[in-house]
């Protein structure tokens, strides 16, 4: 009989319990080694809380866990997630969708496998297409992005209604506040008074109105008595318009527009300045000359007012006439001793 050492036994015993351990543990967290499985890998910008031992589920059934997630090689900041599918019967197009998705209202993170429409199956070891749902915090926030907008806009628009307010009650804007609605009620009174006196008008011509109401029947009746004779005034009405469409007008038109093409053309030639009639309507130097003449006839008259004896010779007693000065001499007088003062400050300067 072989006889163990008692150091021996604790050590089997001791090996066997730490394996026992490992493997249930990983019972425990859904891994069963003793069962076959194929390892399939996808890769993700972003996992949101996927962990190792996360479920991969195909239509809500649970066919595998997640076992491995790391960065990829590339180095670009990509996770490779590595999970093992323990269904060897599971058969899996090579365009099948491993989507990220939360499994329950906590959270928890599973892989769904969606299967494509690719004749071609997926082999362990391939790398399937990567997707990632929409979480619940950012479906809620998609939703609520437009009420959001709405919200913004609607507080610009009563910070808008605010700064209207704070402006018309300002103490410079309310200033014609007061002039304002005292102009209204003067207003309103006004239309009060003329709505009593249009009142009392009324009241006054009542018998007025209703006379010229029974008039306005009899004037109606009289037409609804009458309607045969109306209807054949308008019948010869109807044939003298007729008559009048019968005649020739054609000629008569065409006289017309001889007319005015000989109108138009005697006003264009006026406009152009032909003719004395155009070079008088188109030239000023006319206006000129009469303005200029009616100055000078001015002139002569004050010249001859202040010295008719340059005009009349009369001499009474032998007396010497005075000689005064007209507007016209004053004028050149004026004139000279201007230029003669501009000529010394030009000298000056």
């Amino acid at each position: 009989m072989i006889h163990l050492s008692k150091e021996f036994r604790i050590g089997v015993l001791v090996t066997a319990g730490l394996i026992l351990l490992v493997l249930g543990v990983n019972y425990l967290k859904g891994s069963n080694p003793f069962k076959p499985s194929n390892s399939y890998y996808a890769k993700y910008d972003a996992i949101d809380g996927l962990a190792v031992s996360n479920p991969v589920l195909v239509n809500g059934f649970k066919v595998g866990q997640v076992s491995k997630v790391e960065f990829s090689e590339a180095g670009d900041g990509t996770l490779l997630v590595a999970f093992d599918i323990e269904q060897s019967n599971l058969k899996l197009p090579d365009d099948t969708r491993a989507r990220i998705f939360s499994s329950d209202l906590f959270g928890t993170k599973a892989i769904d496998l969606i299967a494509g429409d690719s004749p071609n199956l997926a082999v362990p070891g391939d790398t399937l297409i990567s997707d990632l749902e929409v979480g619940i915090a950012e479906a809620v926030r998609i939703e609520l992005m437009p009420l959001k907008n709405k919200t913004d806009q609607l507080i610009d628009g009563v910070d808008d209604i605010l700064e209207n307010l704070k402006a018309v009650f300002e103490a410079d804007a309310t200033l014609g506040l007061p002039t304002a609605f005292e102009s209204i009620q003067r207003t309103v009174e006004s239309l009060e008074q003329t709505s009593l006196q249009l009142d009392a008008m009324v009241a006054e011509n009542r018998e007025t109105l209703s006379s010229i109401m029974t008039n306005v029947d009899g004037i109606t009746a009289n037409f609804r008595n009458h309607n045969d004779e109306l209807a054949n005034v308008m019948e010869n009405f109807s044939d003298i318009s007729d008559s009048l469409a019968a005649v020739n007008f054609a000629a008569t038109i065409n006289r017309a527009d001889r007319s005015l093409a000989h109108v138009e053309t005697i006003t264009r030639k006026i406009a152009e300045g032909e003719g004395s009639l155009g070079k008088l309507v188109n030239s000023d130097s006319l206006h000129d000359d009469l303005m200029a003449t009616n100055q000078e006839l001015q002139y002569l008259i004050n010249d001859l007012y202040l010295n008719p004896w340059r005009y009349v010779r009369v001499s009474v007693f032998g007396k010497k006439q005075e000689k005064n000065l007209s507007k016209k001499e004053l004028k050149r007088l004026r004139k000279l001793i201007q230029d003669e003062l501009e000529a010394q400050e030009d000298d000056n300067r």
